[in-house]
């Protein structure tokens, strides 16, 4: 397999003329920075998506990127891509699993719009057009003066893949591992560690998870904290293992385990939790129903078999928990994200060298970034994602997705499986994405800070007060100090990776959050106030 030169191949975008315009009233700008109003149909106040493909054509824009509140698809609810266009055909879309994207093409003159969400890459900041297209404009800057070659694509996935086949060293050639491995590792790796710990109807509804927290006995606390990793993949993606990769029986798995805690391996594990566990999970574990997603055992005396990261397995060790494995798949270690990650940090610190940066678009530029991280990771593990059809006649669907169509108003929607061809193969590394998620659950769990090792993550704070785990970030109803800067006592001292304080609310009563939709709104609030009022709460006890 050496032999063969199996670095996937960059190439360079052609540059897509776009409008950037606010989802509901249509005006905006394009990407030159004209000032765009929308062609809008007879008796209409606001623009539909005929209207603004209309706009779009207009001003030849082959892209419309939209910003502002868009309609979010509900259960019973007609995705607002679903509708009819007169004068434009649609095209494949994507819907599931990602960011929304259409494609229409006019029937008369062929010429194809892409409708792509601003929020894609800058998450949920709310930015005007001409923001978003600044926003755009700044980020595309950054990335080329971390690598002079990097261009921006489509969408943060097709950006940050490109720019990874830029930056593998020479001496670095990702031979894949076997495709029965890959298959397997995409059918057993989880990605973010997500659970609520206060009982109630969003808990984990498994007889082998226990609520940490009781909203009957507990109606009210008096603060939260969030907290979350700062760019934790980018730390977290250094030396990671690369095919060819070996299978080891039950005897060469435990002897890896006991000799080699930091082996870039896979383990099959049989574990139980200890019978005087009184925390959070630490091994997930698939429900059978893969799609109700994973589930964290943290009831004493629990027994469970799942595949899990190195990482994660020594965190178990280390908590005490028995841990037996029965096979493991072993990488060989090698740098094959090092320099993209590196390039990509490197663009990060250009962002914080800019002081006169508006803060609204360094949050934006900061969102791309972390963006650009995110799907390139999930794009490792990616399949690809099923393609979206609509067709106006059911006699339009082939026979063989017929059964399956779904009707939406006056359409019928349904889903073609993309095939990977020789340049998606070249990009699909599961194994990459499977360590970088393991050992991010791993960190959340427990993770260092400039206090020593051992001093962060969740089973460092009291389980009484653990609200949720969400992906990298962890809610909590009593300050973590560890959180806090170093100059307040606290262990972070601004290093990526490090599990930080992110947003707090004290000296209040707070309705314990029984369901994540509270939870959310106290992180938002919390976020909103900033950590202002922790840092003061933190001097008071230290000169006390």
């Amino acid at each position: 397999m050496e032999d063969f030169d199996y670095r996937p191949k960059p190439w360079v975008p052609k540059d897509v003329p776009t409008i950037w315009v606010d989802h509901t009233t249509g005006q905006g700008v394009t990407q030159d920075g004209a000032s765009v109003r929308p062609v809008i149909g007879d008796r209409r106040k606001n623009p539909n998506l005929t209207d603004l493909l209309d706009t779009a054509a207009s001003f030849g824009a082959n892209r419309i990127m939209l910003t502002g509140k868009r309609p979010e698809p509900e259960p019973g609810i007609r995705h607002w891509l679903y509708v009819q266009t007169p004068k434009w055909k649609s095209g494949t879309h994507w819907i599931n699993n990602g960011p929304p994207t259409g494609r229409f093409e006019h029937e008369t003159t062929g010429f194809k719009i892409e409708v792509r969400t601003a929020e894609e890459w800058f998450g949920t900041i709310p930015l005007s057009p001409a923001q978003a297209r600044s926003a755009w404009d700044t980020t595309a800057a950054i990335l080329k003066a971390a690598d002079e070659r990097a261009r921006m694509f489509n969408s943060p996935a097709a950006t940050g893949t490109n720019l990874w086949a830029l930056s593998l060293p020479k001496n670095v050639n990702p031979v894949p591992v076997s495709s029965d491995i890959a298959e397997e590792i995409h059918a057993t790796s989880g990605q973010h560690h997500i659970e609520h710990l206060v009982a109630g109807p969003d808990a984990s509804a498994h007889e082998d998870c226990v609520p940490l927290v009781d909203p009957a006995k507990q109606k009210k606390i008096n603060e939260f904290a969030y907290v979350d990793g700062r760019f934790m993949y980018a730390a977290l993606g250094r030396e990671l293992g690369i095919g060819p990769a070996r299978r080891l029986n039950r005897a060469a798995a435990y002897q890896l385990l006991e000799e080699d805690p930091y082996a870039r391996a896979r383990f099959y594990v049989r574990f139980q939790v200890p019978s005087t566990w009184n925390h959070v999970g630490i091994l997930g574990v698939r429900h059978q129903r893969v799609e109700d997603g994973w589930y964290y055992p943290n009831r004493p005396g629990a027994r469970g078999e799942t595949w899990a990261d190195a990482a994660e397995v020594q965190v178990a060790l280390a908590a005490g928990w028995v841990v037996d494995p029965q096979e493991a798949i072993v990488f060989r270690k090698a740098r094959p994200l090092d320099t993209f990650f590196e390039r990509i940090m490197r663009a990060r610190d250009r962002v914080n060298e800019h002081p006169d940066m508006h803060p609204m678009l360094r949050r934006a530029v900061m969102a791309a970034l972390r963006a650009i991280i995110l799907h390139s990771v999930g794009a490792f593990a990616s399949s690809g994602r099923d393609q979206t059809r609509v067709a106006t006649s059911a006699l339009d669907v082939p026979a063989q997705y017929q059964s399956r169509m779904q009707r939406q108003g006056k359409l019928f929607v349904y889903h073609v499986p993309t095939e990977r061809n020789a340049r998606t193969e070249s990009f699909y590394h599961p194994e990459l994405a499977a360590q970088v998620w393991g050992r991010a659950r791993a960190r959340v769990l427990d993770g260092p800070s400039a206090l020593g090792l051992h001093t962060a993550g969740a089973l460092a704070v009291d389980p009484t007060t653990l609200l949720g785990i969400q992906g990298d970030a962890i809610y909590t109803s009593t300050l973590p100090t560890w959180s806090l800067p170093v100059a307040n006592g606290g262990g972070d001292d601004g290093k990526t990776g490090r599990l930080r304080l992110q947003g707090y609310l004290g000296g209040g009563s707070f309705v314990t959050p029984e369901r994540i939709q509270q939870r959310l709104s106290l992180r938002a609030r919390a976020e909103k106030a900033g950590i202002e009022a922790a840092l003061e709460q933190d001097e008071v006890m230290v000169g006390g």
